[in-house]
């Protein structure tokens, strides 16, 4: 027979065994499981640290973008070429930093909006230091256009996605303090540059952005994700007989019958949220207006119809296989067949063409009025304050249920398109400040309404594949708006023919906008699916705006 401690010894192996098995099954449940717990974004806490990375993301981009046309003369003398040729340097830039969107929102989806943000801060101070080293513009337009342009856009979609990412029911408030940062970067950034141009010159301005540019890995450095699906489960294993730890006099086994439970822990982590894994990442408005939550009993519920969590994957060596296929699924060329889209597609092209020409020439018409070169600047500063008001404004106005943001977004259009076509018959820096006013105004209340309009017309479920393709249009259009206004001065000699032909590109705009009503059919309002089976109880929020 075995004495005592040969029989706990077989227990205890027994159990050893018992427990190695619980594991495995654990990581099998673990790989099939298809149903991961859903969680609540901070809403809050941590989130205002996304924000105000995101602030000063938006802040370092837009302020770049919207001070080129400071640095356009310069250039001009440098080069010693023609306006339109110039302007493709600063158009490669925006369109590029617009249309790349989709292949940054693909990154983004698969390695994180920090590493994505990262990329970008690096890839776009180079550019712009580099800049500084270019023979000619046709080198400039491909490292501090296409390169720079690139870097710019992989720092400005994270910045954009990661508060709609950490914020629910407060987004809307998150993302007008976000966005701000625009125009914040636009007011701050005219007499920065100014001063920085006047003293040092355009190259040693360009250092100067440069190095402002790779701060922002600091703040891109503090994208980190969502984690979701830590759970742990307690198993009672089999109860074996303890080790004796003492003897009598008699040597007897104190306690004979002591015994102990061995409990095992298995914890199971699913990993981090995507970026893009909901419908609603890119909508900018209060989700309480939309359908998908008016339909729904719970804030969980709605969370659940939106979320669209993949399987985590196991493979190794295989990161960089599936960015093309998230790449095709971001990009739904279906959408192209669908008649509402193409006409809002058409009209933010032409508003889009217009929408920086007044950025890049407003300071050189000033001149030719005789107003001096800083306050000059100061025009593209009023504009980058009035964006914030505009920002802030209609989105307030917008998150109203009543308020009919279709129409807020046409006549933002033809107050843009009025206040182009004003600029070159101002003849003095008031009624110049004033017309700036109007259109800082009122493109800031268009470019905030964008997500909104096309959940309106496309819905939910189409958002990000119709805003990957918009932001595509949108930079084609940024890429020929300058250049063509460039040229049109170089024929005629005035700024009067590129401002007007902005302010018909935004009339033209408008007036495409107004006919999608037209366009739409009634079986486009999508049915809702409320029958989903929801696993996670939680009531709705008494503070959802």
């Amino acid at each position: 027979m075995m004495n005592s401690d040969e029989e706990y010894e077989a227990k205890a192996k027994i159990a050893r065994k018992e427990e190695q098995r619980l594991k495995e099954e654990f990581q099998l449940e673990e790989g099939n499981d298809t149903e991961p717990h859903i969680p609540a974004p901070p809403d809050g806490g941590y989130g205002w640290v996304i924000v105000f990375a995101s602030f000063i993301c938006n802040m370092v981009v837009d302020g770049v973008s919207f001070s080129f046309g400071l640095l356009l003369p310069f250039l001009v003398e440098h080069y010693g070429e023609t306006k339109g040729t110039t302007a493709w340097v600063g158009s490669l830039l925006t369109g590029f930093q617009l249309g790349a969107g989709p292949l940054v929102s693909a990154v983004a989806n698969k390695f994180g909006c920090r590493i994505a943000c990262l990329i970008g801060c690096v890839l776009a101070s180079s550019a712009v230091a580099l800049s500084t080293m270019c023979p000619s513009v046709s080198v400039m337009m491909l490292v501090y256009g296409v390169l720079g342009g690139m870097g710019y856009g992989f720092i400005y979609l994270p910045a954009v996605v990661m508060v709609g990412y950490y914020f629910e029911s407060k987004r809307s408030l998150a993302t007008g303090i976000a966005v701000c940062g625009t125009g914040v970067g636009a007011f701050a950034f005219a007499p920065l540059v100014t001063a920085s141009l006047k003293n040092f010159g355009w190259k040693y301005t360009n250092l100067f952005l440069a190095g402002i540019t790779i701060s922002c890995a600091l703040f891109g450095a503090l994208m980190k994700p969502l984690n979701y699906g830590v759970v742990e489960e307690n198993v009672v294993q089999e109860k074996v007989p303890a080790r004796p730890r003492s003897r009598t006099s008699e040597g007897n086994v104190s306690n004979p019958g002591a015994v102990f439970s061995s409990t095992l822990s298995i914890t199971k982590r699913k990993g981090s949220v995507q970026p893009l894994a909901r419908k609603d990442v890119l909508y900018t408005g209060s989700i309480q207006n939309l359908k998908e939550f008016q339909s729904r009993t719970s804030l969980a519920e709605y969370r659940h119809s939106v979320h669209s969590l993949n399987k985590p994957k196991t493979s190794k060596g295989k990161s960089f296989c599936n960015v093309s296929e998230l790449l095709g699924d971001l990009l739904d060329l279906s959408l192209l067949k669908d008649a509402v889209f193409l006409v809002l597609a058409f009209a933010t092209l032409f508003a889009i063409l217009a929408f920086y020409i007044p950025f890049v020439y407003l300071v050189e018409l000033a001149k030719t009025k005789g107003i001096d070169e800083s306050q000059g600047s100061m025009l593209i500063s009023i504009i980058g304050i009035t964006n914030i008001i505009g920002r802030i404004g209609v989105g307030f106005i917008a998150d109203f249920p009543k308020v009919n943001n279709f129409l807020i977004n046409n006549i933002c259009l033809v107050l843009a398109a009025i206040g182009v076509i004003i600029m070159p018959l101002c003849s003095s820096f008031a009624t110049l400040a004033a017309v700036s006013v109007v259109f800082g105004f009122s493109v800031a209340g268009y470019i905030s309404l964008t997500s909104i309009i096309l959940v309106e017309f496309l819905g939910l479920d189409k958002l990000t594949n119709a805003f990957g393709l918009i932001i595509l249009f949108r930079g084609a259009a940024a890429t020929f708006g300058t250049p063509i206004a460039g040229t049109l001065y170089d024929y005629t000699g005035s700024y009067t023919i590129p401002f007007f032909f902005g302010g018909a590109a935004f009339a033209i705009s408008a007036l495409i906008s107004m006919s999608a009503p037209c366009f739409r059919k009634n079986t486009e309002l999508v049915d809702r699916d409320v029958s989903a089976p929801i696993n996670v109880k939680e009531e709705k929020s008494d503070n959802v705006v």
